[in-house]
C-alpha cells in the first residue's frame, strides 16, 4: 500500500510542486503524504509564479509550496518516488541505491515520458508540461 510519495525534479519550483499539488487535489484517500523536493533545490522559494498561474488556471493552487532539497531520509521514507527524467533517477539512485525498486518516471505510463524543465521558458512551455504533468497523474491514481 501506498501511503508516501515524493515527487522530484531539479529546483523543485515548477514541475514537482505541479505534480504534487495535483496529486494531493485528485487523491482521494485518507492516509496518503504527498511531498516534493528538489535535486539542486531553490530552498524556501515559492511555486514558480507561471506554474502557479497554470495551476490555478485549472482549479489547483500550490500557494503554500516552499521548496526543499532532497534527502536520503526523504527517499527512504517514501514507499514510491516519482521522477521527472531519467537523469533524475540516476540522481536518487546515487543517493539512496535501495530505492531503486520504487522509483519511477511521472511518464512511467505515457511510454516512460520525461517531462521537460519549464523553467525560465514561455507560458506555452509551462502549459505542455501541466498537460503532461496532468496526464501522468491521472494515470498513476489508481495505483495508489
Amino acid at each position: 500500500m501506498i501511503n508516501r510519495v515524493l515527487v522530484v525534479c531539479v529546483g523543485n519550483i515548477c514541475r514537482s510542486p505541479t505534480a504534487e499539488w495535483l496529486l494531493r487535489h485528485r487523491l482521494k484517500r485518507d492516509g496518503v503524504t504527498i511531498e516534493s523536493a528538489g535535486l539542486a533545490a531553490l530552498v524556501g522559494n515559492p511555486i514558480d509564479p507561471m506554474a502557479e498561474s497554470v495551476l490555478l488556471e485549472h482549479g489547483v493552487s500550490a500557494s503554500a509550496h516552499s521548496a526543499r532539497q532532497i534527502s536520503p531520509e526523504m527517499i527512504n521514507a517514501a514507499d514510491i518516488v516519482l521522477v521527472m527524467d531519467k537523469r533524475h533517477m540516476s540522481a536518487v539512485h546515487a543517493q539512496v541505491p535501495h530505492a531503486r525498486g520504487k522509483t519511477f518516471l511521472l511518464g512511467r505510463w505515457q511510454n516512460e515520458a520525461a517531462v521537460p524543465d519549464p523553467y525560465g521558458k514561455p507560458r506555452a512551455v509551462f502549459e505542455q508540461a501541466f498537460t503532461m504533468i496532468d496526464t501522468a497523474v491521472n494515470s498513476w491514481l489508481s495505483r495508489f
